[in-house]
């Protein structure tokens, strides 16, 4: 039988557990108890007040090929067995982690060859976390038994432990049983009673409050062992007794209490009916409609996309704080993102993810935090870089490592190196990582440096528009009309010179005005940047009205009235060659960005096309195309928006692809074009 204890911190768990291992071992059983808490005291009343080194320490200190069992083993009064987990410092590390990589450590070490009959875990408080709901799991414990008081808080806990329970039992109970530690509160019997009867778990065990728990305690060891017939020995071995006898058909799945019915049991003593805690969804799914000023995140919000963003500044590290693995998978969605770019557009010139590289954060570091690892990794990189970016993941946050001083430490020894930091474990509302890349980088910018008058800089939160078909080319043959050069891209793939020296580009304009680009905007404006008003322009009319603020800026009116008139002329060319194809053709596009797309709605009412744009899924039979800029929608009379979006030869594009497809559907032995 392998027991789980758990209850409220401070209900006495770890003296009831040592009392119960003593009892069933007096009674010829093997007994091994584990504590699984960072204090390290499960144990001590078992071994003379004595503390043995936990399995934590023995991890950090002994190399895998050397470890022994019998190291981290002693044996405690009436033959039991204790091994202690222990955790890392207060406030470093993570204790439940410590948790897991002590039962990996057992594991390996085949802590089964000890022959224990029976195996209790002291664990840890209530459920707080994974970690310490592994002595839950069945491939460790066969039942679980919960140490309460009266108290409403030790109820409130046993109430969560249950509720915790629910998540481990496949198909079966795993409940034991409470066991009552009195701490003399009013109607405390009757309330516990009570609670029993609403959640289903039985009541297999009544401590009383009295001074021999303290007398033992000052003795280093268990009230069994101390005073063997004392009422409360008497009541240890009558519950060993009821342990032995355990079997599946004991166990119950218990029926927690919701919160109301905690309060009207603390308050009246009384709790209608049965418990009925239903689990739900922490995210109840709801149907939100997609709005122009809401944008769609397009690289996501944590690690991954400021890595991502980092990764475009090809000529200083980039330094995932993780493992090796979160490394990898990072690895790889940069590359696959670095790929789908130069699919779509094989001209493009993009980085490879060569100066992306890991702290490597070991197991052994998960729990007694990582700092060390990001110190070796910076100092080795100070030597031969001016400048490197530090992304930190998930797990140094969850284990508390304190980058910011490691980072500041390394800095004072290096202080030719800039070392920027990114916290991209955050989770407060509205936190963008890559955008916090972008901040950090935008600081390295020279205000002093005057900017020039032929280059146009681009700037762009992700540059996936931009880096989409021919959109790049598209915008330097306008910019090349007006005798203007486009500059290097904040942040497109790039050197850490570019990003200084971002001032000397000239004018600078948005890709979009979402609300990210619109924080970055913020960020170059404080720098001295300027820029236009309007965002790169998409279709034919806003072509016209971008060229003309363009033009008034950098006072090339005569160019601008010439590259207008051939805009209007390549316009117009298309429309007359085909609109007699398209004439009364029905067309749905559908985006989350109406304002953004309605060029499309534009351009091909040009041609003689009735189109409409709908912000969500509607009905669209009876449309002869639709135009999906979401991703929601199959069918062969459904297209994806095409990946050329900018300047006014994006409105060609779509016009001639849209008549090409016309044609093809309906000429005889044309495959349908989904095809």
């Amino acid at each position: 039988m392998r027991i789980a204890v758990y209850g409220k911190g401070g209900i006495g768990k770890s003296t009831i557990a040592s009392n119960l291992s003593y009892a069933i071992s007096k009674k010829g059983h093997r007994v091994l108890q584990i504590g699984c808490d960072p204090k390290s005291d499960s144990t001590r009343a078992l071994l003379k007040g004595k503390v043995q080194t936990t399995v934590t320490e023995y991890m950090r200190q002994v190399p895998p090929s050397k470890r022994k069992l019998e190291d981290i083993v002693n044996i405690g009064s009436e033959g039991v067995m204790c091994i202690e987990a222990g955790g890392p410092k207060p406030g470093v590390g993570c204790a439940g982690k410590g948790i897991v990589g002590m039962f990996q450590t057992l594991e390996r070490m085949d802590y089964s060859s000890l022959g224990a009959d029976t195996v209790i875990y002291d664990v840890l408080g209530d459920v707080v976390c994974g970690g310490f709901a592994v002595p839950m799991r069945t491939l460790y414990s066969d039942s679980i038994i919960i140490v309460t008081s009266g108290e409403y808080m030790s109820l409130f806990a046993a109430n969560n432990i249950m509720k915790g329970s629910l998540s481990f039992e496949q198909g079966r109970g795993r409940v034991a049983g409470m066991m009552l530690n009195r701490r003399g509160v009013a109607n405390e019997d009757s309330i516990v009673d009570e609670f029993s009867r609403a959640t289903g778990v039985p009541v297999i065990g009544r401590i009383g409050r009295t001074d021999d728990f303290r007398r033992a305690e000052a003795e280093g060891k268990t009230v069994s062992e101390l005073l063997p017939d004392s009422e409360s020995s008497v009541e240890f071995r009558r519950i060993a007794d009821t342990i032995l006898r355990f079997d599946a058909n004991h166990m119950v799945s218990p029926t927690p209490l919701t919160d109301l019915q905690m309060d009207a049991l603390y308050s009246t003593g009384r709790c209608e009916g049965r418990g009925e805690f239903r689990e739900v969804d922490e995210q109840p799914a709801v149907v939100m409609k997609a709005q122009a000023d809401i944008p769609i995140r397009r690289i996501g919000k944590g690690p991954v996309s400021a890595v991502l963003e980092g990764g475009k500044v090809m000529d200083i590290p980039v330094v995932i704080h993780g493992t090796d693995s979160c490394g990898y998978t990072m690895l790889c969605e940069v590359s696959t993102e670095r790929m789908r770019h130069i699919m779509e557009d094989p001209d493009a010139f993009v980085s490879a993810g060569r100066n992306i590289t890991c702290t490597g954060m070991t197991s052994e570091g998960s729990v007694f935090g990582g700092a060390r690892a990001l110190k070796k990794r910076l100092d080795s990189l100070c030597y031969d870089n001016k400048v490197i970016l530090v992304i930190s993941t998930c797990l140094p946050g969850m284990i508390g490592d304190d980058c910011e001083r490691t980072i500041s430490d390394v800095s004072s020894r290096h202080p030719g190196t800039k070392i920027l930091y990114v916290d991209a474990n955050r989770v407060d509302s509205g936190f963008d990582a890559h955008v916090e890349v972008i901040r950090e980088f935008s600081k390295l910018i020279d205000p002093s440096i005057e900017p020039l008058d032929y280059f146009v800089n681009l700037v762009d939160d992700t540059f996936i528009t931009i880096n989409r078909g021919r959109n790049k080319r598209n915008i330097d043959l306008l910019l090349s009309c007006l005798d203007l050069v486009r500059g290097p891209g904040f942040l497109d793939d790039t050197c850490i010179d570019d990003i200084v020296s971002a001032r000397r580009y000239g004018i600078a304009v948005l890709g979009d005005m979402r609300r990210d680009n619109l924080t970055v905007r913020g960020m170059l404006e404080a720098k001295g940047i300027r820029f236009m008003d309007r965002p790169l322009p998409r279709g034919y009319s806003q072509t016209l009205e971008w060229i003309d603020e363009l033009s008034e800026i950098t006072g090339k009116f005569d160019r601008g009235e010439i590259l207008k008139e051939s805009v209007r002329s390549e316009f117009t060319e298309c429309i007359d060659r085909y609109s007699k194809d398209m004439d009364g053709m029905k067309i749905m596009v559908i985006t989350n960005t109406p304002s953004e797309d309605s060029w499309m709605a534009e351009d091909l009412s040009s041609c003689g096309c009735r189109v409409e744009v709908s912000s969500s899924q509607v009905d669209v039979s009876g449309y002869d195309l639709i135009i999906d800029c979401m991703g929601v929608l199959k069918g062969e009379r459904t297209i994806r928006a095409p990946t050329t979006f900018l300047t006014h030869l994006a409105a060609i594009d779509l016009i001639r692809y849209v008549r090409n497809l016309r044609l093809s559907k309906n000429g005889s032995g044309w495959r349908c074009w989904n095809e």
